[in-house]
Order: structure tokens, then C-alpha cells, then sequence
């Protein structure tokens, strides 16, 4: 019987129970129109695919139209007769799809795990990326929705969401590479305005130091505290001084070897006084090789930290709690600034609720001391909470700068890899490096008030 609209409107179920009751259609093979009890009608495709009989839904009676079903059932039978396809196979491979979670997985495995800041790439997609679009089919993300999420962490960290919209672009590059979609899959992440970005300069300045300097000799963390030091006496990238090992430093040279660097090649790094006797000073963990030893995993054993001793990683805590530390020293030098502070500090205690935990910290945070300033227009020294990790390093290059010291020195010293200096590197010898790095080291410490001197530890230790 060749289906017609006024048959299918007049059609009725006639099965048994819930048996399959169809209409076949006599101008497609295979094509047909399946009844329910409840009174519902689809469209339906019977076919062989590999010796198998398979029957899948076009759609329902009502939403699609007869033409419209039949048209597509034939596009279906062309690919089963032409290229030996199975489209109900298909649609279930497809409905089933990989997700954004087992991209980012595949990510991290084969390619993030073979860059230097694949570190990076776990936490922006552990923090932006998996919480938002976790469930999500791959071949289901849109421009719009990346969009969305660039605006979104642009909104306080532009130059956050730039780094974001550049790691989904070249997961969805690797993505067509991996099959995750097919290869004129178009990639969601292009064609989206980048925020602008301009370059940083905050280095600290001498009047910045002392209060620093003070700040991260109160740190309660003594590997942190030492870590800090040496950043800003070393100018040493953050990475390759948390990885540092102490069969890598050469007491007789005053050298410290960093094998693993940004630019793929080895550095030695040399330590003038204060940094070598920073090192001197610091306690070793037995069975730890790292200068800057961590826990390792809260849920790892002591067999297991023991077998794959850990180096310290969570720096950003300890730095944040210096820089608050050092801010709140600033403002409480101008007398308003200190009276405000005080007063927001004895309100909170006051409205601490008894059952409060017992690390309640009756300062408030900077944000809120700032709000407050600002609606009673008293206007605060400047914060030394902007400064970045990175920024240390940045301070150590100004400072040699400002001591005189040549563009390319500097660039020797911080281990730079502009090609076009390289050459001119090349006469710089470590006599150089060193003096440079001595007097950079005698000016930290004349500046944070300490006497310079390669016998002066420039930490305090803790009891």
C-alpha cells in the first residue's frame, strides 16, 4: 500500500497488546509508518546493514511530513546501498559522542603533558573549561558558547580569558586530528576578538622592598619563605626553582644547574653570596632531592611519598598571604589608613559569632578595607598585593637595569632565548653574570636592611 496522508491520518493501531504494529509503504523498500497504542505515529526505515536486520525512527507524523520522511528515508538507503553504511549505527555513535571531559582527558594525556606549561593547562581547564562544559558533546560546542565564557572571565582577568580562548582553539586543532570530529569540523574558538593586552612593568621599587622583605620573614612557611628569597635574588623562573635539586648546585663554581628550562637547553644559574648562603641555611628532607621539598598528595601514602618524593608546588598561597602581609604594613604607615583599619578590624571581631572556627581572622580582607576607604575618601598608600610571582623576576632584570647593567647581560642573567641576542650573549663571560648578580644581591639586602654579606643568611628561620 503506497502511504498517503488521509491513510496515515485514518490509521489506527490493530497489534496485540504492544506488539509492533507498521504500515509499510510500497514506493520506498523498507519505509514505513509505525502506530502505538497510545495513539502516536512515527516514520520508520527497515534495512540490512553486514547480514543484520535493522529498523531506526526518521521521526514523528506531524513534525516531519510524509515527503519529508520518504525523501529522507531514501538519502538513508543511498548510503546503505552505495558506501555499506549502517545509519542507525551512526546515530547511536554520534548520540553517544565524546564529551568535553574526555577531550580535555586526551588533552592533558598526549599533548599537555609534553609542554613545559602543561601545569598551566590542567588548571585552566580544571577551573574554566571542565565546570562549565564538562557533559558536553564535542561536535555540540558553539562559538557562542565560548564567546560566552571569554566575556565571561574577561569581565576581571582579560588577559586570563585571552589564554583560555587560545588552549580551546588548540584542543579543537588536536580534536579534528584525533577523530573527536570530523575534519572540516569548524573550530569554535576562531574568530573571536581577543582582549588587548598590554605588557606588565611592576617590578618592586626600593621603598616596596623593606616591607616585603618583612613580610616574608613572618611566613610561617619556612620552605616558602626560603622559595621567595630566592626568586627575587636569583630572577629564576618559577618552575624551574620549585623543581630544583640539590645534587644540581656546585658549591666551588657557586652555580646552580637547571636542566630543564623554558628554552630547552640547560642554564646554570649563578648564586651570589646571599643566595649561596640562603642555601647553606636550609634544612634537608632525608630521601627528598628537591631544594624546595613538598608534601605530595594529601591522599598519597607515606609508602608512596616516600617512592616519588614531591617538591613544592602551592607557592601562590604563601605569596598571597606576604603580599597581604606587606600591603596591609603599607597602609597602616599612613595614620587615616590605620585608624580605618583598626576600626574594620574591632567590628569584625565584634560581630565574630562564638561558634566562628578557630582560624577566624578578625583583619578584613583588602577588597574590603578598600571599599571602605573609598566611600569615606581616604585614599590609601599603594598595595603591593598587584605584584605577581613573576613579577620578582621582573625585579631582579629592573634592578640590574637600573644599576647600569647592559640589555643583553640582563639577558644572560635571566636566561633569555632572543635568537637575536644570542650571539652578542656569547661575550658576556660568567665573571660577568656573577658581578652582576653579587651586586644585584648586595642591593636586595642593603634595601630590605639587611647587612650585605655572603655570611648573613637573608631569612629568618623559625623556631
Amino acid at each position: 500500500m503506497k502511504l498517503t496522508k488521509r491513510t496515515i491520518d485514518a490509521a489506527r493501531y490493530t497489534g496485540d497488546g504492544n506488539a509492533r504494529c507498521v504500515l509499510w509503504d510500497t514506493e520506498v523498500p523498507g519505509f514505513g509508518l509505525r502506530l502505538f497504542p497510545s495513539g502516536a505515529k512515527s516514520f520508520v526505515l527497515s534495512y540490512r546493514a553486514a547480514g543484520r536486520k535493522r529498523m531506526m525512527t526518521i521521526g514523528t507524523y506531524g513534525v516531519l511530513t510524509l515527503d519529508q520522511a520518504r525523501t529522507h528515508a531514501r538519502a538513508e538507503l543511498a548510503k546503505v546501498e552505495t558506501q555499506g553504511a549502517d545509519p542507525l549505527a551512526d546515530r547511536e555513535k554520534e548520540r553517544r559522542g565524546k564529551t568535553m571531559a574526555d577531550l580535555c582527558t586526551t588533552y592533558l594525556d598526549r599533548h599537555a603533558s609534553t609542554k613545559k606549561t602543561g601545569d598551566e593547562d590542567q588548571r585552566r581547564i580544571d577551573k574554566h573549561i571542565l565546570p562549565r562544559w564538562r557533559a558536553l558533546k564535542v561536535n555540540a560546542l558553539t562559538q557562542d558558547d565560548v564567546e560566552n565564557l571569554h566575556t565571561k572571565i574577561g569581565a576581571t582577568a582579560p588577559y586570563e580569558a585571552n589564554r583560555v580562548i587560545n588552549l580551546v582553539s588548540t584542543m579543537f586543532d588536536l580534536a579534528r586530528r584525533w577523530k573527536f570530529v570530523p575534519h572540516d569540523h569548524p573550530n569554535p574558538a576562531r574568530d573571536i576578538t581577543r582582549f588587548k593586552e598590554t605588557k606588565r612593568d611592576r617590578w618592586l621599587t626600593a621603598a616596596e622592598l623593606p616591607r616585603l622583605a618583612q613580610a616574608i620573614d613572618q611566613e610561617a612557611n619556612d620552605t616558602a619563605r626560603a622559595a621567595l628569597w630566592l626568586y627575587l635574588l636569583t630572577g629564576a623562573r618559577k618552575k624551574e626553582l620549585l623543581t630544583a635539586r640539590w645534587d644540581h648546585v656546585d658549591w666551588d663554581r657557586g652555580e646552580l644547574k637547571l636542566p630543564d628550562t623554558k628554552n630547552g637547553k640547560p642554564f646554570y644559574l649563578a648564586l651570589s653570596g646571599p643566595a649561596l648562603a640562603l642555601l647553606r641555611s636550609m634544612p634537608r628532607t632525608d630521601g627528598n632531592p628537591f631544594i624546595l621539598p613538598g608534601r605530595g598528595p594529601r591522599t598519597a601514602t607515606a609508602e608512596e611519598k616516600a617512592q616519588a618524593p614531591a617538591h613544592l608546588v602551592n607557592i601562590e598561597k604563601p605569596w598571597a598571604r606576604v603580599k597581604t602581609t606587606a600591603t596591609l604594613a603599607a597602609w597602616r604607615e599612613d595614620p587615616k589608613a590605620a585608624a580605618l583599619i583598626d576600626r574594620l578590624t574591632e567590628e569584625r571581631t565584634r560581630a565574630q559569632h562564638r561558634n566562628a572556627p578557630k582560624m577566624f581572622i578578625p583583619t578584613p580582607p583588602l577588597n574590603e578595607i578598600r571599599a571602605a576607604a573609598a566611600a569615606e575618601g581616604i585614599e590609601l598608600p599603594r598595595a603591593i598585593d598587584d605584584v605577581r610571582l613573576h613579577d620578582l623576576r621582573r625585579t631582579v632584570g629592573s634592578w640590574l637595569a637600573q644599576a647600569g647593567n647592559s640589555l643583553h647581560l640582563i639577558g644572560k642573567v635571566l636566561n633569555h632565548s632572543d635568537t637575536k641576542t644570542t650571539a652578542i650573549y656569547a661575550r658576556f663571560g660568567e665573571d660577568s653574570v656573577r658581578s652582576a648578580l653579587e651586586q644585584h644581591g648586595a642591593r636586595i639586602m642593603g634595601a630590605a636592611g639587611i647587612t650585605p654579606s655572603a655570611d648573613v643568611t637573608p631569612i629568618k628561620r623559625t623556631a
